[in-house]
């Protein structure tokens, strides 16, 4: 499969350096900090999965104590993440066969690169393989742009600009599939001369009530969900926290065991509440 992002990593962070993007990672950082505080985590390793350039990673490698593991599967987007901190262990694979020796406290997945996951199958083998690097107890934070978000950003265009670059990004929503489409065409600035680059890259949304259902599949309870952003009064983008329950993952027989037994995971807290802050609406780093 091609890297989408093979043209775009060398640029990457100048998109990133937009106030309202440097915003979400500031309100992820400080909402995974009182999810420790809450649960009692006192974390020695964190992985951060989707990693692109580093941004969420390496800030957490200035934590004293706590070893930094960033993943993804853009070999492009990892070169320059490793010129950033040579503090985190860079690692290169896909999501979906995620192999790591090491065991987590915390993963974190940012900036919708789960609405990437086109097939729910795909996504719920990723939601067990961070199962399985998850000690248990231990905290998952993801964010998702919703349905509502994909659907509003469709067909809408826009002019940006990215240092000395510009892009114009261009948004279709396929309503029968609920799969968007986001390209960005870049005018990337070589002395007086702008060099074109295309960069397509689909997303799906999924359901509340869906992802509780896979993440429990996979032995983690879903107990937080939090609109991060609104777009016209509704949620734009969400973010998620779950816990890592005991033993591996839970087989269809071993969960009707629990239910003839009378167990249940522990209700879903604080649904829909917003982050402190502005409520600026942004839409993703590929719209």
């Amino acid at each position: 499969m091609r890297d989408a992002y093979a043209d775009l990593a060398a640029f990457y962070d100048e998109m990133a350096k937009d106030p309202a993007i440097e915003t979400f990672y500031r309100e992820w950082r400080r909402s995974l900090r009182a999810a420790m505080a809450e649960h009692g985590v006192r974390p020695r390793v964190l992985v951060d999965l989707a990693c692109g350039t580093g941004n969420s990673a390496v800030p957490w490698a200035r934590r004293r104590g706590l070893r930094v593991v960033g993943v993804d599967r853009s070999e492009a987007m990892l070169r320059v993440a490793r010129r950033k901190s040579s503090a985190v262990r860079w690692y290169r694979q896909d999501l979906r066969g995620l192999r790591l020796t090491e065991r987590a406290d915390v993963v974190t997945c940012h900036f919708d690169a789960l609405n990437h996951v086109l097939r729910e199958a795909e996504l719920q083998r990723v939601f067990h393989n961070v199962a399985r690097v998850l000690r248990e107890g231990g905290l998952f934070q993801f964010d998702l742009n919703t349905r509502h978000m994909l659907r509003w950003l469709g067909g809408r265009q826009k002019l940006l600009r990215a240092g000395p670059h510009w892009y114009m990004a261009d948004n279709a929503f396929d309503r029968s599939t609920g799969v968007a489409t986001f390209r960005q065409v870049w005018f990337v600035a070589h002395g007086r001369l702008y060099r074109k680059i295309d960069v397509t890259v689909p997303e799906r949304a999924y359901d509340d009530r869906d992802l509780r259902r896979m993440l429990r599949r996979a032995g983690m309870d879903l107990v937080r969900v939090w609109a991060q952003r609104d777009v016209e009064g509704k949620p734009g983008r969400k973010v998620y926290l779950a816990v890592r329950g005991p033993g591996p993952s839970l087989t269809r027989a071993a969960r009707r065991q629990r239910r003839r037994s009378g167990g249940s995971p522990r209700p879903c807290r604080g649904v829909a509440r917003r982050a402190p802050g502005p409520a600026r609406t942004r839409s993703s780093r590929r719209s």
